[in-house]
């Protein structure tokens, strides 16, 4: 049994993949639970690009992903991550949707679609979860509600309607409130990411394939070596906690704060 996806994952692998975030297995699906999830998720596997800046191809298939980020221990950028664990939510039984949404940064304000988003169904209610981004973003399932204030214990998040841009996701930072991702409630399966896959890996305007990016939430923060910087985002600003002056030595953070 399965979905348009594709079979489930087996118990084994459910079992697996709840070890490797240390969480246990659901009682009941309920909207606590998936909160915990999605923290038990990105406290434990990272965002990163190393294959991208490796030279390796990446694939979204199932199984490949789950035998890179699962048993071998690695993260990944955020089609591969937001795909296995869309794949962990149809299995355990959750109402899932995945939604395809643009990235809204300062620098570059308006992106082609290429950032999965998914969206879980309790009842009349549809909350947005997502564990693929390299940015401090919301460590809980946001309601998907227009204009409710929701927290996540650091920041504030909200949610507003777009007539061009759909559903635009707001956080709060000490500067104010900044855009972070805007999508729309199209359905999109699996196979629709394999393009904004490729475009992420190759792309000449793509931001994920110029510099190692490696990002966790870990104790309250979410640290990251990014563009050069060791680093770590507290209510959206960055601070900058060390300048990597060399390659050897970002290869080193990268190994010695996130296993890699």
């Amino acid at each position: 049994m399965g979905t348009i996806n594709g079979p489930y994952m087996s118990e084994e692998q459910i079992r697996e993949y709840l070890d490797r975030i240390e969480i246990e297995y659901p009682e009941q699906l309920t909207p606590e639970y998936l909160t915990r999830l999605q923290y038990a998720h990105i406290t434990h596997i990272p965002f990163e690009n190393l294959d991208v800046m490796n030279g390796i191809e990446l694939s979204i298939e199932r199984e490949h992903l789950f035998n890179k980020v699962i048993r071998e221990k690695r993260g990944g950028i955020c089609s591969e991550l937001n795909t296995l664990y869309n794949w962990l939510l149809e299995s355990l039984g959750f109402d899932v949707t995945s939604y395809i949404s643009r990235i809204i940064a300062k620098t570059a304000p308006l992106q082609p679609y290429s950032h999965r988003v998914i969206a879980v169904k309790f009842g009349d209610k549809k909350y947005l979860t997502d564990v693929g981004f390299n940015f401090d973003h919301h460590r809980v399932p946001l309601l998907i509600e227009e204009g409710l204030v929701q927290g996540d214990g650091a920041c504030n998040y909200r949610l507003e309607r777009d007539e061009i841009l759909g559903w635009i996701m707001y956080q709060e930072t000490s500067n104010g409130w900044r855009k972070k991702l805007a999508f729309q409630e199209s359905p999109q399966i699996d196979m629709d990411f394999i393009g904004p896959t490729f475009y992420a890996q190759y792309h000449r305007n793509a931001k994920i394939n110029k510099s190692f990016k490696v990002s966790i939430h870990r104790d309250g923060e979410f640290i990251a070596v990014r563009e050069g910087s060791y680093l770590k985002e507290v209510h959206g600003i960055v601070n900058v906690i060390e300048k990597i002056e060399s390659r050897e030595r970002e290869l080193m953070l990268i190994k010695d704060i996130f296993g890699l």
